[in-house]
């Protein structure tokens, strides 16, 4: 995806966004896809986009 990313193929939101995982317990954003959320310890992170 980031050479795609580079290309400036794909949807508008996933260039947009910072940071596009987010937390699903705490609601924190990262930039990374963390496998357990340092903020509140959780285990789903996903793209904010996926709402």
């Amino acid at each position: 995806m980031g050479l795609m990313r580079r290309l400036g193929v794909g949807s508008e939101s996933e260039s947009d966004s910072n940071e596009p995982y987010e937390c699903r317990g705490c609601e924190a954003s990262f930039t990374v896809r963390y496998q357990v959320c340092p903020e509140c310890g959780g285990y789903t992170i996903e793209r904010d986009d996926w709402d």
